[in-house]
């Protein structure tokens, strides 16, 4: 047990280091130095890397080095796709699980807070919410996994006016989810991630 405690600490420690972009994409990362960082012995540390790894987060060189992979337009692209395929059906399926109290608070917030900072609080929590009200266990951790690459491009390459748009697509996916209307919160989830595809390729583009 102790084992797997120290493995799960040590993938939670450095997946969120890597996807808040403390360690950035390209970055080279020191295996004694995790080990002195997490307090875990080298086992767990290289069990959480290779876990890392299935989620094509870092790159192992055996004997060599663990390189935090970089951010390519494939993999923005691919995100993207996963996105519009999964979270418009998780909004269909499990919308109506989803507290109506909750959603009126969420709104409220998203209505009234002009921090960029908390905004992007904001975004964070509502995508929170999918992977909280999804019951499928495979369709969560499909799920965990695209929103862990999503909020690394998010941190990586996001400006302030499009946290704002993201906001405003948000309270029309509200909207309809406090009318029941889980198919229109479908349809504007997509165009909210269409959105957000078009503004993140032309960002790597450009």
């Amino acid at each position: 047990m102790a084992g797997k405690y120290l493995k799960d600490k040590a993938y939670e420690i450095i997946r969120q280091k890597i996807i808040e972009c403390e360690y950035i994409p390209g970055s080279i990362l020191n295996e004694a130095e995790l080990i002195k960082e997490i307090g875990a012995s080298r086992t767990p540390i290289r069990e959480a890397l290779n876990k890392l790894e299935q989620e094509n987060l870092v790159t192992i060189i055996p004997k060599k080095c663990i390189i935090v992979r970089g951010i390519t337009i494939d993999d923005i692209a691919e995100v993207f796709d996963a996105r519009a395929i999964i979270e418009p059906q998780i909004l269909q399926i499990y919308g109506r699980q989803i507290s109506k109290s909750f959603l009126k608070d969420y709104l409220k917030r998203c209505e009234e807070e002009t921090d960029t900072q908390k905004q992007i609080r904001l975004d964070e929590e509502f995508h929170e919410l999918l992977y909280q009200t999804c019951d499928n266990r495979y369709l969560r951790e499909v799920l965990r996994m695209v929103e862990g690459m999503d909020h690394r491009n998010r941190v990586y390459k996001s400006n302030d006016e499009r946290v704002r748009e993201g906001i405003r697509e948000h309270i029309k996916i509200i909207d309809e989810l406090l009318k029941n209307d889980y198919a229109a919160a479908a349809k504007h989830m997509l165009e909210h991630i269409k959105n957000a595809k078009n503004y993140a390729m032309k960002k790597y583009i450009g």
